[in-house]
């Protein structure tokens, strides 16, 4: 009996090690694993995460309604948004730190530097590299003004692109026939080709019908990288690449042999719908203490969780509640309003003004003159921003300072 307990406990290390096994090869199998709990009315409070909130009304003309956003780039002192109207029409707005607008960058069409469709983008130096399409694959590269400058010599279907500190740029493409099915890509610093590698198997190629919000994120001069369905973040290292994260599902993570190779982007939402409970990485970010995750449901249910690398503690929530502003006050988390990227280690948070707007009149309603002349003198500025905001403006740019596990309140 204690032979055959030994062997079952054996082949569950080796299916745990291998729970991403329908991914590429790993170099070493030496992981942190982060465990989700799953619960659809768990929520986080503000105070649990937030030091401090620095909100940033994005200015709004009839020129830059913004849509969706899928990228938020901050440098030099201004904000590089990608806004699309559900991945199509896709322009670039640039605002200031103090959320007032500068510019657009939108080349839609079908001449040189045009494009009909914009996949991503990423600020290099002093410099911007676009992938797009015009029914074929190009990537092209503008100023950081938004004036075309070259089309580079090329042609990926390119996901996602990552600059890396030493001036070169990695990669994710599903141009795998041109690169005997390795996924990513190493350019050098003048954009030629330097190697290809992770290797995909055909059930991982099915996976990439879907894309996520984030392939990539760098810190401290790692690189990480995860692909969809995949539970696992991949730390690489030149051409090799390691099991860095493992995004501990339970018994909602997608089972084994669940998308075969012949699966299109229908048949793998098919599938998924069919479960009881499935959970999947929509995005994530990786600062010196903290694992950002985003991740949805079968139901499409949103949830993010924050696992600190000081104390090994993971947050997990569906709705944030506000108990630090406007007390009370509740965002339930969607596709549209979760934080897709960080800077530093700050989230990068745009939401729709109408949440603003229902805790600032809730808060004001609720207070005497008194205690609302101590709200305003406590928090002039949020007051001022909440004031003059209306519902159907812009989508406000919180900077969410993530609090120290030496900062409890």
């Amino acid at each position: 009996m204690n032979k055959i307990c030994s062997v079952i406990f054996l082949l569950f290390l080796i299916a745990l090690l291998f729970s991403c096994g329908s991914g590429p090869d790993k170099e070493e199998q030496v992981y942190v694993r982060i465990p989700i709990e799953y619960r659809k009315a768990s929520s986080i409070k503000l105070s649990e995460f937030v030091e401090s909130i620095d909100v940033v009304p994005l200015e709004t003309t009839e020129d830059n309604l913004i849509g969706e956003v899928g990228r938020i780039v901050f440098i030099d002192n201004k904000y590089y948004i990608k806004s699309t109207n559900g991945r199509q029409n896709a322009k670039i707005f640039v605002f200031n730190t103090d959320g007032n607008f500068l510019f657009k960058i939108d080349h839609r069409g079908v001449g040189p530097g045009e494009y009909v469709e914009m996949m991503d983008f990423q600020i290099l130096q002093d410099s911007l590299l676009m992938t797009v399409s015009n029914g074929d694959y190009k990537t092209n590269l503008y100023n950081l003004q938004g004036n075309f400058i070259k089309q580079l010599n090329f042609r990926y279907n390119i996901a996602e692109i990552q600059p890396l500190v030493n001036g070169t740029i990695l990669l994710y493409h599903f141009s795998l026939k041109e690169t005997n099915m390795n996924v990513l890509c190493k350019l050098d610093s003048v954009f030629n080709i330097d190697y290809s590698f992770f290797e995909f198997s055909k059930t991982s190629v099915a996976k990439t019908c879907q894309i996520n919000a984030n392939a990539f994120s760098v810190c401290d001069e790692k690189v990480y990288f995860n692909y969809p369905f995949c539970d696992t973040i991949y730390q690489i290292a030149g051409q090799k690449y390691s099991p860095a994260y493992y995004i501990d599902f339970g018994n909602k993570k997608h089972p084994e042999g669940l998308i075969t190779e012949k699966d299109g982007i229908l048949e793998i939402e098919a599938k998924v719908k069919r479960l009881e409970s499935v959970m999947s990485l929509y995005t994530y970010d990786i600062t010196p203490r903290f694992v950002y995750l985003g991740f949805d449901d079968f139901e499409r249910n949103v949830y993010m969780s924050l696992y600190s690398l000081q104390t090994g503690k993971v947050l997990t929530g569906r709705t944030i509640i506000d108990d630090l502003y406007f007390p009370g006050n509740r965002m339930v988390l969607t596709h549209n309003n979760i934080a897709v990227n960080m800077d530093k280690e700050e989230l990068l948070w745009h939401i729709e003004p109408r949440v603003l707007l229902e805790g600032y009149e809730t808060t004001r309603n609720s207070m005497n003159k008194e205690a609302w002349n101590a709200f305003c003198e406590k928090h002039p500025r949020l007051v001022s921003i909440c004031s003059k905001l209306k519902e159907d403006d812009n989508p406000v740019l919180l900077r969410v300072k993530l609090k120290s596990s030496d900062n409890k309140k």
